[in-house]
């Protein structure tokens, strides 16, 4: 992973004992980790067994446009199996790759990929965000780059002192680390 994400990692979660590859391709003054504000909440499915967010979901087909388009590698992790299907449902309804894209956090466990772009879902409470060892499996399985999609009230508020919420405060202060959905509607994505 790029060194300023595992250098956060290592800090919040392993005591500044992991240690970043000091050759790898992305320096430590890229921006590797950036933020996407979408101002959505997140609702039952149909069987209100599991959460989804679709403004997020949007957000991300947008992405996923964006990515594709670059001829990016890229997968979709997010703690929530509603989400997961909304997120298939929407590539495969824009002609978008959406085979192998998608993931829960736990079925993504021990792979990676050049990006990866998080759904984080919530934006009432902290839910699966409580749990310190699945959101570390979130935030470290990019190669080269990572989108999160949230809403930025939610990671400086109630999410603030969630794994995420850290991450988007300490990250997320580079100038140019926060996008809105407006920038990916006008086609912004850095």
């Amino acid at each position: 992973m790029p060194p300023q994400i595992g250098d956060f990692i290592s800090e919040q979660v392993y005591d500044g004992d992991l240690l970043s590859y000091s050759g790898h391709v992305v320096l430590s003054s890229a921006i590797a980790c950036r933020f996407v504000d979408v101002n959505g909440s997140e609702q039952l499915d149909q069987d209100g067994k599991s959460l989804l967010n679709r403004k997020e979901v949007e957000a991300i087909t947008r992405l996923a446009h964006h990515l594709q388009e670059e001829n990016k590698s890229f997968r979709i992790i997010t703690p929530y199996d509603a989400q997961r299907g909304a997120l298939e449902e929407a590539l495969r309804d824009e002609d978008l790759n959406w085979e192998d894209k998608c993931f829960n956090v736990d079925s993504f466990q021990g792979n990676e990929d050049h990006v990866i772009v998080i759904s984080v879902v919530r934006s009432k409470a902290l839910g699966f965000l409580s749990s310190m060892r699945r959101t570390n499996v979130m935030l470290t399985r990019c190669q080269h780059a990572m989108y999160i999609v949230s809403s930025r009230a939610f990671l400086e508020g109630k999410g603030a002192d969630s794994l995420v919420g850290k991450m988007a405060a300490e990250l997320g202060k580079r100038p140019g680390a926060w996008l809105t959905y407006d920038d990916l509607e006008s086609g912004k994505f850095e």
